[in-house]
């Protein structure tokens, strides 16, 4: 029953949107006001046992003034509400500081008072309210130490009676100061909780992207495998026409067209082998292109040498296969045409990357 209540008076004016630390701090505020209003109340009945019923009375307003507190949280108005409720719990203690005199020991509410500001303002945004604050408990201070806590002093109380105050306001400014600083370390014990939950949940989605990658590039890889199979099968399918019932043109043509495919299977082959789905060493499968090129045309193969000049440059699919088509083309043509009546010939291949222009 205590717990729900606390943890419906903890959430009053909390908002689904809201992020962690507005959370937090409209947390620590309601459950400062929550406390400040049980010492209230407790203080104004030990004044009216002690027979000051205008202390207790005038305890029991302050009480109810901080209530307002609560309703400008519910509002939206959060910076107000505890800007309200600082300013409240700060008058009440110096009013009753020089009341009741030194001796009642008041003053030792500032304790829990100068702690809470750290805790229930923005550092970053709140920092005038937080020096405001900060400076007004310091007045505060000031006067009563210059007017010896005589401003507003009661005749009514003896020194006994302040010695009984006394010892209530010791333990229960002790206990404000200790369940404050309860309260601050189960909001970091929570905020704790929630960041290595936090770090848990991202190292688990980092888990599901990277076998989600594996599978990737799995699947990329099997793609490569299917669509240089498929090549290959097109290919064969031009080698199984060239037959020698065929006139030259024809046998030209298919030729061609048999090589422009292994052109692009090779590109798919690399891939499928590299550890890189996505990029192809150029250098490598210039070589592995000249050996096709060079089985397709044996008449004239064996008097024809190739030089390979070629930096350890890469190159994504989309560029790799237009490279190797046009690198087909020449070499086919050189083949065909650069080296008529001639009894050998030397055909120098150079591919460079210069400022990413190949």
């Amino acid at each position: 029953m205590l717990k729900r209540f606390w943890n419906f008076i903890s959430r009053i004016g909390i908002k689904e949107k809201y992020d962690f630390g507005l959370v937090q701090r409209i947390k620590l505020a309601n459950q400062f006001n929550l406390v400040a209003i049980i010492v209230f109340f407790f203080s104004g009945i030990n004044n009216y046992v002690l027979g000051d019923a205008f202390s207790a009375s005038l305890i029991w307003f302050f009480m109810i003034l901080s209530m307002f507190s609560f309703y400008l949280n519910k509002k939206k108005y959060h910076s107000s509400a505890i800007i309200f409720l600082y300013t409240l719990i700060s008058i009440a203690i110096f009013y009753f500081d020089s009341y009741s005199g030194l001796l009642s020991g008041t003053y030792l509410y500032y304790f829990p008072l100068v702690l809470a500001i750290a805790f229930l303002f923005n550092g970053r945004e709140e920092k005038k309210y937080m020096f405001f604050h900060f400076l007004l408990i310091t007045i505060f201070l000031t006067v009563n130490a210059v007017t010896h806590h005589r401003l507003f002093k009661s005749d009514f109380i003896t020194d006994d009676k302040r010695f009984q105050m006394f010892t209530f306001n010791l333990l229960f400014s002790v206990f404000a100061v200790g369940f404050f600083i309860y309260l601050i370390v189960q909001n970091n014990l929570k905020e704790t909780m929630l960041y290595n939950q936090r770090i848990a949940e991202k190292e688990k989605s980092e888990a599901i992207i990277k076998t989600a990658l594996a599978e990737k590039d799995i699947l990329m890889a099997e793609l490569h495998h299917r669509v240089k199979n498929n090549l290959a099968i097109i290919s064969g399918l031009f080698s199984l026409k060239i037959t020698n019932d065929l006139n030259q043109e024809a046998k030209n043509v298919l030729i061609e067209s048999r090589d422009r495919v292994r052109s692009m299977s090779l590109i798919h082959n690399r891939l499928y082998k590299s550890r890189n789905i996505l990029e192809v060493n150029f250098e490598e499968y210039i070589n592995e292109l000249v050996t096709e090129i060079n089985s397709s045309y044996p008449a004239v193969s064996s008097s024809i040498s190739i030089s390979t000049y070629v930096n350890d440059v890469s190159l994504n699919v989309n560029y790799a296969v237009p490279c190797g088509l046009i690198l087909n083309e020449l070499l086919t043509n050189c083949y065909k045409h650069a080296f008529k009546n001639r009894s050998e010939g030397h055909i120098d291949i150079t591919f460079n990357n210069d400022n990413a222009h190949f």
